[in-house]
């Protein structure tokens, strides 16, 4: 038992210890028309901002983002609106979306007008 309980502490330790080897984070600020979206098994998060032009991420040109907020009545009261965003991009993977990015926001407001996207 003992031996059973030490390779499965072993096994998290090791895994927290190289997560942020792998975990490729990079904070993104970016301007678009915050949106609905629905995906087969309820694989997102509901909500992605049509970006007001595209970006570039490891070799694709994105025109829309996934993003996820603790805060989903200010989501819902910017839904359709024109949005400025800001925060940090990860990955995430579905049965059925197979892998995308996802914006994990810090930041969201109303803008005024579209502004290019940016990264920092």
């Amino acid at each position: 038992m003992r031996l059973v309980r030490f390779a499965a502490l072993s096994a998290v330790i090791l895994f927290v210890t190289f997560l942020p080897l792998h975990a490729k984070s990079k904070k993104l600020t970016v301007s678009g028309k915050l949106t609905r979206v629905m995906a087969i098994g309820a694989e997102t998060s509901g909500w992605s901002i049509e970006l007001a032009s595209p970006i570039t991420l490891d070799g694709n040109e994105i025109h829309s983002l996934e993003i996820q907020y603790s805060d989903t009545q200010k989501l819902e009261s910017l839904k359709d609106h024109w949005v400025r965003a800001k925060g940090i991009l990860s990955s995430s993977s579905g049965v059925e979306t197979g892998h995308r990015m996802v914006l994990k926001l810090s930041l969201i407001k109303e803008s005024s007008e579209p502004k290019p996207s940016s990264s920092h």
